[in-house]
């Protein structure tokens, strides 16, 4: 290299605990960005060994399955690669990035902002790279100001940041507003990205940004989508520059959560999913919005439509679902004479119950659309409000994939949560904190299936990733 850089991005979706079937697809990145000439290939936080708790992380036979991928790798033909997997380091559990240069593993730069049960490690200096400098940053590092400016400090000249943003409503402003705050604070370039896939009530939309020195942005990928993007890089006087790449139409707001939604539903199924998924066919939009959701990501013979009411019958013809009605009518009569209760109270249970039981007997993933009791299901709408659901109704509306219908465009009002009661109250002398009544309401949240959190999270208190029961404090208790 002299005086030129050519750096590619590989975007991709890395599975949970599976370094094997993660070191292929590195392997395919990058030899397609040898292709292109690269010099070196950045690949996202987590790329190797997938977002493994810790508790894994330091599980023997996952690490030696994990050095075994990581050591073949190296050992390869390719560009120098920076991948993301966690590693021991003598008693301490490190997370960040490795290089592969060489045929061997070069160097590490462990995370400094780390999510719980593994250890920091020191605040890192630049990394040599030819007639280069890199300051790497492993996953939240990059959020806040100080590992970039040390980084600076100490001769960096362009910032590589590898993270796990998760998608949130208004976030792709947030990401940008605090990427321009490391550019604008250190006078240095900087390449975000960021990695793709979801799992928890989490998503990452795979992004790519680079801005320069200047604060122009000389990149900002197509959100959702895995590949190689080479980026070309000149010096400019005393620093690097990156040349523009075309930037494609910026993605509405709408479309990015409806990808989300969709990339939380299909990661969430490959791993709780195997045998398909169970599809409740009810009326109302919030269930119409579902199973267009359920329609869009899945083939349908990986979709078991049931026919819960009748009047969802158009529904299931709109999509093209081939839906079973289970007679539960002569049941739900037997049930409400023995026990004296009213038939449409039984036939409501009695649907929970056909619910279970066909996701049991069939090992089948059951999606809902709101509080369900029906154990492992899966409700990808149930953190969206319903200003925000309307929203997605009326974008898919217009956006439906060929031979598809629109879904209504007005969610139904919510029926009250059915929840255990909650611990008893304080007294009225005694004032709770917000952080206290926080956790006070965790019961509640704990009865809820697993779904898509939107909320605002990555730059705020909770950035360091910690859930509210991973802690608990002497004066916020938990129920």
């Amino acid at each position: 290299m002299t005086g030129t850089f050519r750096l590619a991005l590989a975007r991709m979706n890395p599975r949970m605990a599976e370094p094997e079937a993660n070191a292929a697809r590195l392997r395919a990145l990058r030899l397609r960005a040898a292709s292109l000439g690269a010099d070196l290939v950045l690949a996202p936080e987590h790329s190797l060994s997938g977002a493994v708790p810790a508790e894994l992380a330091a599980d023997p036979a996952f690490a030696a399955a994990l050095g075994v991928a990581l050591d073949g790798l190296a050992a390869e033909p390719g560009p120098p690669l920076i991948l993301g997997a966690p590693w021991r380091e003598g008693d301490r559990l490190r997370e960040g990035l490795h290089l592969l240069e060489g045929g061997a593993v070069r160097t590490r730069r462990a995370a400094h902002e780390l999510r719980p049960g593994f250890d920091p490690g020191p605040v890192p200096g630049p990394l040599g790279f030819g007639e280069i400098r890199l300051g790497l940053m492993a996953g939240r590092d990059w959020r806040g100001p100080m590992v970039a400016e040390t980084l600076a400090e100490t001769g960096a000249e362009i910032l590589l940041a590898a993270d796990s943003l998760p998608v949130e409503t208004g976030g792709e402003e947030r990401v940008l507003q605090s990427a321009l705050a490391r550019v604008v604070e250190n006078g240095l370039p900087l390449v975000l990205l960021n990695r793709l896939g979801a799992e928890g009530e989490s998503a990452h939309d795979g992004s790519a940004l680079v801005l320069n020195a200047d604060r122009a942005p000389a990149l900002r990928a197509r959100p959702f989508e895995e590949g190689v993007i080479l980026t070309e890089w000149v010096r400019d006087g005393a620093s690097w520059r990156c040349l523009p790449v075309l930037a494609p139409a910026p993605m509405p707001e709408a479309e990015r959560i409806w990808r989300a939604l969709l990339l939380a539903l299909r990661d969430h199924a490959a791993r709780h999913a195997p045998a398909g998924i169970l599809l409740p066919l009810e009326r109302g939009a919030d269930a119409a919005l579902l199973a267009a959701l359920a329609a869009e990501a899945f083939p349908a013979a990986d979709l078991r439509p049931l026919l819960m009411e009748g009047e969802a019958a158009p529904l299931a013809r709109n999509l093209g679902l081939p839906a079973r009605a289970p007679d539960l009518a002569p049941a739900a009569a037997a049930l409400s004479a023995a026990l004296g209760l009213r038939e449409d109270v039984a036939l409501r249970h009695l649907r929970r119950l056909a619910l279970d039981a066909l996701a049991e007997a069939e090992g089948l993933l059951p999606l809902v659309a709101g509080p369900s009791e029906v154990p492992s299901a899966f409700a990808p709408l149930w953190h969206l409000s319903p200003a925000l659901r309307r929203d997605l109704a009326a974008w898919r509306g217009i956006h439906s994939p060929a031979g598809a219908e629109g879904v209504p465009a007005a969610p139904e009002r919510l029926p009250p949560a059915a929840v255990a009661p909650g611990p008893p109250l304080p007294a009225p002398a005694q004032s709770l904190t917000p952080w206290q009544s926080l956790a006070r309401k965790d019961y509640k949240r704990r009865h809820l299936p697993p779904g898509l959190n939107l909320a605002p999270r990555a730059f705020g208190p909770r950035a360091s990733g910690q859930d509210r029961r991973d802690t608990e404090t002497e004066d916020e208790p938990a129920p």
